[in-house]
């Protein structure tokens, strides 16, 4: 018998993630590997800035 390995979601690169980090006044701040950024008042809500 053999065995097909078959993931169930797809891996993705962390280098292409977003890094997020605090910002002075409460806000977060995402930025991307390609220099791009956005704000927002939450980390996730930083990260959906960045991807529009």
């Amino acid at each position: 018998m053999s065995y097909t390995y078959r993931p169930e979601y797809a891996v993705r690169n962390p280098d292409e993630c977003p890094t997020v980090r605090p910002a002075p006044g409460g806000d977060w701040v995402a930025e991307d590997s390609a220099g791009r950024s956005a704000r927002g008042g939450t980390p996730a809500d930083a990260i959906t800035a960045l991807g529009r």
